[in-house]
Parts: C-alpha cells; sequence; structure tokens
C-alpha cells in the first residue's frame, strides 16, 4: 500500500472508531449554572454564579465544592481550572479535587497557596505519605499572588498523573484511588476566590447510541404563547398531542407571584399554532409548589405527588373535584421527585431515594427508578426497583413510559453522554418490568452539554416535548423536536368519540374499562367528560380488545377492536350510545364468542359476561331475556339448536357466578331476525350473536 493509501486507512480507521468512543467534557465558563453547582449563602459562606464567574466567599474552616458528572475511575483524564483569589488568607490551598466522596469525605486535591506553595494530596493520606513530593508543602516561583490569575492543570495517562502550574509541569506521580465521583474546586481556609473556567475531560468513553440515528433533528421552540423570561419547565402533552399543561416557576401570574416556586399552565394547539398559556387556577395552583404527575389519557384525571406519596382529582361537571389519595405511600430521601402515569392508567413509574437504591448512599442525593402496579381491585403495589440495566450508582430521573406500555424514556448522569444528564431510552422485554433492553443515548441532536430531561411525547410519538436551556426566550423554555422511526415506541391506536345517551343524544358521563380479549384481562380504563362526554382511550396495535361502558341507570354497551393487522399510529372516532334501563330495551353482547359450530364459550367472554353479572348486581330486579342467534348456513332445525345450546351455557356461566335462575330466560331463534343480508363471512358473523332484552326493572 502506498503511503497516500496508508494515511487514508488511518483516517478512516480513527473516524470508524469515532462512531463508538467519545469524549465527555465539563466546560463551565459560568455563564450560567448549567452543571448544576451548589448556590447560596451557608454559615458564613456564600457561593454565587454572576458575570460570567464563580464566586466563592468560603469560611474559615474551607469548603470542598463539587459536581458528579459521570466519569469511569479507571480512564485517563484531564482537569483544570483559571481562578484568582481576591482576598483572604495565603497560607492556604485552594485548587483542584477529584475522586471526592461526601460519605467517605475524602478527595484527591492539587492545591497552591498565595505565598508561593503547592501541595499534591491523595484521598489515603497514609500512602500518599510513601510518595515522595506527595502531602507535603512544596514552595515554588510559579504561583501568581493574591489579585492576579492562576491556572492549574491535572491529567491522568496510562495510569500517571502530572501536575501543572501556570502551564509549567511541577510533579509526575502513579494516578491515585478515586474514592467518589465528585470533581471541583477544593479550599482549605478563609478567603474569597473568582473562578473564571472549570474543565474536566474524559477520552474514549464510549456512549450506547440506537444501531441507526438520523441527523437533522431540529429542536423547535413553541414561541411566546408558551414560553417567557421565566423557567418553563415539565411539560405533559396529552395522548392526542392538542393540550399541553407545563410549569412556570417563580413567575408574576402565578397564584403567589413572583414567590410562588410554581403554578401549571395550559395551550391548547389551535390548527398549527399554540393558544397563550392560561394558568389553570384553583385548585390546582396554590401559593405553593405544585407538583402535577400526569395527566391521564383521557384528560379527566391529574396525578400529583407531594414526593412521599401521590393523589388525584378528577374532572366533574364543576371543575376539578377533591383531592383524593390514592394509597401508595412510600420512604423518600430525595429533594426532588417525578413520575409518569401510564396510558392505561394502571402503571406509575416515579424516582425514589431509599435503602431500596441498587447503590444506596445516605450521603449521596442518587435516585432510582421505581413501578408501582395497581391491580383488580384498585390497590397499587409496593414500589419495585427497574432494576440495574436501568439505574445506575447516579441520578436517574424524569421517566416517561411511552402510550406503547414499553417503551421508556428517562434522564440519567450515571452513564456515558454529552452532557450534564443524558436522555435515554429502553424496551421493557416480556411481562417483566426489571427486564430491560440496554438504554441507548438518544444522540447529540437532542442531548446537549446542559441538563436535559423532562422528554415526554403523545400517543403519536411524532413530536417529543422537552426543555431546553440553549437559545431561548427565558432561563429555560418547551421546546419540540420531530422524532425519526428509531427513538419511537411502538404503535397504537387512540379511540376518541362521546358517550351519549342513545335516546336523547345528550352526553353522560360515563366509565370505559379495556381488555385485551385473548388474555381476558382489564387493561385500561378512561372516563368520559361530564359536561361534553368526551373520551379517548389507547389501545395496543397487534390485539383484540373489548371496551365496555357503562354509567348508572344505563344499561352498558360493548364494543370490540381487532387491531392484530395494525402497524402504525392510527386514530378512530367512535361514539359510544348507553340505553336507559327500559323493558322491551334489547342490546348486542359484542363480546361473547364461541368456538366453531359448538356451543363452548371462549374464554374471550369472560370480562363481557362479567359485566352483565355485575349490572344484574347492582340492579337487583333487574330481569332478562338472553337471545341467541346464528347464520343462515345449515339446516334451520340444527341452527336453532345450536343457538339454544349457546344460550343455556351463556345462563350458565351467569347462575353460576350467583345470578338466580329466575331472572334469565332464554331462547335460541338460529338464523331468524338477521341484522344484515347473509351474502358475506363479515355479514354473516354480525348475524352470529348473543342478545339480551331486559324484561323487568
Amino acid at each position: 500500500m502506498n503511503l497516500l493509501g496508508k494515511i487514508l486507512a488511518f483516517l478512516l480507521l480513527l473516524s470508524a472508531q469515532s462512531l463508538h468512543s467519545q469524549t465527555f467534557t465539563v466546560h463551565d465558563t459560568f455563564d450560567d449554572n448549567r452543571y448544576n453547582w451548589w448556590t447560596g449563602e451557608s454559615g458564613s459562606g456564600s457561593q454565587y454564579i454572576k458575570g460570567g464567574k464563580l464566586l466563592i466567599d468560603i469560611p474559615e474552616n474551607g469548603w470542598i465544592i463539587s459536581i458528579t458528572p459521570y466519569v469511569e475511575f479507571e480512564k485517563d483524564f484531564k482537569a483544570e481550572m483559571t481562578f484568582r483569589q481576591t482576598a483572604g488568607l495565603e497560607d492556604n490551598g485552594i485548587g483542584l479535587l477529584w475522586g471526592y466522596s461526601k460519605k467517605e469525605k475524602d478527595e484527591n486535591s492539587f492545591t497552591i497557596t498565595a505565598n508561593g506553595n503547592y501541595m499534591i494530596s491523595c484521598s489515603d493520606a497514609e500512602a500518599g505519605k510513601k510518595i515522595k513530593g506527595v502531602e507535603e508543602w512544596i514552595k515554588t516561583d510559579l504561583v501568581k499572588p493574591l489579585g492576579q490569575t492562576n491556572h492549574l492543570r491535572v491529567e491522568q495517562v496510562a495510569k500517571t498523573l502530572s501536575f501543572y502550574i501556570n502551564d509549567k509541569k511541577v510533579a509526575t506521580i502513579p494516578a491515585f484511588h478515586w474514592q467518589g465521583r465528585g470533581v471541583g474546586i477544593a479550599s482549605y481556609t478563609k478567603m474569597k476566590v473568582e473562578v473564571d473556567e472549570f474543565d474536566f475531560v474524559q477520552s474514549n468513553l464510549k456512549i450506547n447510541l440506537p444501531e441507526t440515528l438520523t441527523k437533522g433533528l431540529v429542536k423547535e421552540n413553541l414561541g411566546p404563547a408558551i414560553n417567557t423570561a421565566a423557567d418553563d419547565l415539565m411539560p405533559l402533552i396529552t395522548a392526542d398531542g392538542r393540550k399541553l399543561y407545563f410549569g412556570r416557576e417563580y413567575y408574576e401570574g402565578n397564584a403567589g407571584g413572583k414567590e410562588d416556586g410554581e403554578d401549571f399552565y395550559l395551550s391548547n394547539l389551535e390548527g398549527d399554532k399554540w393558544s397563550l398559556a392560561k394558568n389553570l387556577g384553583s385548585p390546582i395552583n396554590t401559593t405553593d409548589v405544585n407538583n402535577i404527575i400526569s395527566i391521564s389519557t383521557d384528560n379527566n384525571l391529574i396525578l400529583f405527588a407531594d414526593g412521599t406519596k401521590f393523589f388525584t382529582r378528577s374532572r366533574s361537571e364543576k371543575g376539578w373535584g377533591e383531592s383524593q389519595d390514592i394509597g401508595l405511600s412510600f420512604v423518600n430521601e430525595a429533594t426532588h421527585f417525578e413520575g409518569n402515569l401510564s396510558a392505561d392508567g394502571k402503571i406509575i413509574i416515579f424516582t425514589l431515594k431509599n435503602s431500596d437504591n441498587l447503590f444506596y448512599d445516605k450521603d449521596e442525593d442518587e435516585r432510582d427508578l421505581y413501578v408501582s402496579i395497581q391491580d383488580r381491585f384498585n390497590k397499587w403495589s409496593k414500589p419495585l426497583n427497574l432494576g440495574p440495566t436501568l439505574n445506575t450508582a447516579l441520578n436517574e430521573i424524569s421517566p416517561f413510559l411511552g402510550a406503547d406500555g414499553r417503551t421508556l424514556y428517562f434522564s440519567s448522569n450515571g452513564r456515558p453522554g454529552y452532557g450534564d444528564a443524558d436522555i435515554f431510552m429502553s424496551k421493557r422485554i416480556g411481562d417483566s418490568w426489571t427486564n430491560w433492553s440496554q438504554p441507548v443515548n438518544l444522540g447529540p441532536e437532542i442531548n446537549t452539554q446542559y441538563f436535559d430531561a423532562y422528554y415526554v411525547l403523545p400517543a403519536s410519538g411524532d413530536f417529543a416535548y422537552l426543555v431546553s436551556a440553549q437559545n431561548g426566550l427565558g432561563k429555560s423554555d418547551i421546546v419540540r423536536i420531530k422524532l425519526a422511526k428509531e427513538l419511537k415506541p411502538e404503535p397504537v391506536v387512540l379511540v376518541k368519540g362521546k358517550t351519549l345517551d342513545a335516546k336523547t343524544k345528550q352526553p353522560i358521563s360515563a366509565s370505559i374499562l379495556i381488555d385485551n380479549l385473548t388474555t381476558s384481562q382489564e387493561v385500561g380504563e378512561a372516563i368520559s367528560d361530564p359536561k361534553t362526554g368526551d373520551f379517548q382511550m389507547i389501545l395496543p396495535s397487534g390485539s383484540n380488545n373489548g371496551f365496555h361502558a357503562a354509567a348508572a341507570g344505563y344499561l352498558s354497551v360493548s364494543e370490540n377492536m381487532e387491531l392484530v393487522q395494525v402497524d402504525k399510529y392510527t386514530e378512530i372516532q367512535k361514539d359510544l350510545y348507553l340505553l336507559p334501563i327500559t323493558i322491551g330495551q334489547t342490546i348486542q353482547l359484542n363480546n361473547v364468542f364461541f368456538e366453531q359450530s359448538k356451543s363452548v364459550l371462549k374464554s374471550e367472554s369472560y370480562p363481557e359476561l362479567d359485566r352483565l353479572i355485575a349490572i344484574m348486581t347492582e340492579n337487583t330486579t333487574l330481569e332478562i331475556e338472553l337471545g341467541g342467534y346464528t347464520d343462515n348456513v345449515g339446516k334451520p332445525s340444527s341452527l336453532i339448536a345450536l343457538s339454544q345450546d349457546r344460550v343455556n351455557i351463556v345462563k350458565k356461566y351467569m347462575t353460576d357466578k350467583g345470578v338466580p335462575s329466575k331472572r334469565i330466560t332464554g331462547k335460541g331463534y338460529g338464523p331468524a331476525n338477521p341484522l344484515v343480508k347473509n351474502d358475506t363471512e363479515p355479514h354473516r358473523r354480525m348475524n352470529r350473536r348473543v342478545e339480551f332484552k331486559v324484561t323487568g326493572k
């Protein structure tokens, strides 16, 4: 191979390697607080970010000032800082630290004094004393005096540390052990310091990206109808993508004015523009911080959290009702808290810090992802840790479960990424809640060097809504980004409609339950709006589902949808008409099925019949006649006998479940009274049915 060929091959090798490894960089010039340094006052000291500087007033006993980016302890790194001591004692140290453990109260450090000394310290002080030039002050003329700017750098290459003062190497020693993940600034005496820049770099960290990653994704700011000069955070998009709820912090329009930590607002998508966001008002917003976790798929329930429990408010004809504790409580030691209600309303995924965390450390504010599952008695299970595939020794935050119930998005700073915290995606494997695919980073067009979190999607998965601190109208803005296929959940079906009185066509409030007819399990529920009758619910594609609407004083109505062939997001409009309970009223049982040409009930029929049993249990004087019908294929006498046998088996199922036999009569009508002509197989299927007629109430 000639020289040009060798060069090209080398460049191709470098290019290929870059696809699998990245450089993680903290590069902070303190234009903002993107890396979440602590700010405030403590005792006689203070720390603030202002004018492109970290301003530190250090108390007499000194401070450890650290952040905890993702690091891999055995990998090479570079840490450096540019700073100026403006006041205070000149005979004790200020400088870099790495490997800091809050729990062990140990760190490695490289510090200087304004009067011209430096010290290299090891977290294992006894081991450090055995290394020449460690754990001792060494005089140097490289340090610039009080009031002038100094630059410190520590580099680790091939397990060897090199130390620089103002770009001059002063020492080379073997690498130190990392006790913890903290990197930052060590100061050991009373002084005032201005830090202009802090950097921490680790190369060749593998970021786990999707196998294919579409380029050209663009973040679109939602504009001044939603975003303000304040922090606009915590977007919650409804399943149909038409309503956006979000939080706004310390804003003059909040219930408590600018001192109010957070209120929630609502904007509607009108055509292709978002309406001016309006404060949700009382009782949703108070003068305190209001932590909304989720909006239900039907838009008629809001889930709140206060850090140790969940509670809900349901929509009524007069507005939002009283708060109701859902009965799920837990220990939570974390300062912050996020969660998400699944599309079917049966799952809550949330973040906690307690002794069940996989890497629990009482001194570190790190959170794990947990799940709680609602059973058929509406009881919520004890929180279950989602396991080591998802949870790391650092923070997992802001979970969002896609409408498919299998695709989880969350933010983490516990794995390689592009900045402080990145957004990841993982798929649930099988029916377990602790078996997940390896999380993939959503890539550099979604993730940034900032804190990236609060990522949500409508049922379609077409757009993701998230918070961004880049190029916005205020501190933090809500943006959206059109997603590529590889970043979407599996497709679902969104069913929208109204629940109506079949006679008056007026809206009524009804509860709607969703069953998987293959497994005979209830897989979701919805409530229609008490004023308008509007409802919406999500059905998984690739399944056979039945849904059932019920309201007091009405006969329940059921429908089924065969979605096995659906392979893309679909919206279906379906109004449900409920009939008042009146004598002579006939209702078709759409989800009662038999084996071919037999009077053997299929298990898919059980949820439908159980609902009818519940109606008769609630209405103790209700009497019915079951009617069985067939198509016209076969001898009429045989068809009448088959329909009668099927009626008998349905009656037996109901009486075995406790309905008195005298309240149920039945007759097989065979091919009589067809709903449609028996001219096609779909039409014949419609004519093969079981109905019931109200004969007494």
